[in-house]
């Protein structure tokens, strides 16, 4: 084992992804640990036993590990060097950088998510794309920005907030809080919209998968639906992938990518989301841009968020006099 080594780290919602990653994208530990997400002190130790538990699965030792990588769920502000999350308790204006390379000793970066996922996806395709963007959507949505192999973070880290697109001509409350293409194309938006076609609706299948999985209409329920053949959970596909579409032209017609790749989980409806969202992205975006674009879905998966953090911090290595 050779190469440099760093340690990527991939702190969500629900979940924290931990794994040591060598400089030619080999992955060497994969390791998985629910979010605590009950304040900041019990998500950092959980953190920090990722992290230990990703180096001592590699069977590498720490002295090995050059630095560290980590893709947050919100933004890093590169001014104050602190973290924004605002689906995890407590985390405003978190001094992440700070704290990490305090309990771990190694320099340590920090970036969203979102853009640490499109460097992967950068990175490990095959045609290397150097103008890119990656499409996360899940419980929120956001795009990672690659323009010219240059990452594009904005001034306070907050460039790429997709799920603030306006897509809709109507202001409707929830709006100012998650966003317009969040709400009408993000996971929950799936299940609202289930739910509702389900009061005018007796029978689906949705109703039947839900009820063995506890009862509870997610997104992930309606496409296991409409994998199996139910007509109501592929509406519910089309309309929500037709949203996202839109969304999608307006950044594509805006950048003029060589790709969008689609992630997170409602990725994993597959052709069911991809096929609305391709056809509304043509229908609504600019033509010359719309027509050369490919659109698809991530071939890195759940892995995206690890390699992109030891990516990230790859660079950031290589940036230092």
């Amino acid at each position: 084992m050779t190469k440099t080594l760093a340690l990527g780290l991939d702190l969500g919602g629900t979940k924290i992804a931990a794994g040591v990653v060598d400089s030619g994208g080999r992955l060497f530990s994969n390791v998985r640990l629910a979010t605590p997400a009950s304040g900041l002190s019990r998500d950092l130790a959980a953190l920090f036993d990722a992290a230990h538990a990703a180096v001592s699965a590699a069977r590498v030792s720490w002295k090995s590990i050059r630095a560290v990588g980590v893709g947050v769920p919100g933004a890093f502000d590169p001014k104050t060097e602190t973290v924004w999350a605002p689906n995890l308790p407590g985390w405003k204006k978190v001094p992440l950088k700070r704290l990490l390379e305090k309990a771990l000793r190694r320099p340590t970066f920090v970036e969203g998510d979102r853009n640490v996922q499109a460097l992967a996806e950068a990175w490990l395709a095959s045609d290397r794309p150097r103008n890119l963007v990656f499409l996360t959507v899940g419980t929120g949505i956001g795009a990672g920005l690659i323009a010219d192999g240059r990452l594009i973070a904005g001034t306070r880290g907050v460039a790429g907030a997709a799920g603030w697109l306006a897509i809709d001509s109507r202001w409707r409350g929830e709006f100012g809080r998650i966003g317009c293409l969040e709400f009408v194309g993000a996971g929950p938006a799936v299940a609202r919209l289930a739910e509702n076609a389900l009061r005018k609706r007796a029978r689906s299948l949705i109703r039947t998968i839900g009820e063995k999985r506890g009862g509870k209409i997610t997104a992930e329920v309606v496409a296991a639906a409409a994998r199996q053949g139910d007509a109501t959970a592929r509406r519910v596909l089309e309309e929500v992938g037709s949203n996202l579409g839109r969304g999608v032209a307006g950044i594509i017609s805006l950048l003029n990518p060589d790709v969008v790749v689609l992630g997170g989980g409602l990725a994993r409806a597959g052709d069911f989301i991809l096929r609305p969202l391709r056809r509304a992205a043509r229908q609504w975006g600019q033509p010359l841009a719309t027509r050369q674009v490919r659109i698809v879905r991530s071939e890195l998966g759940e892995d995206a968020g690890i390699l992109g953090a030891a990516r990230y911090a790859f660079m950031k290595l290589e940036e230092k006099p």
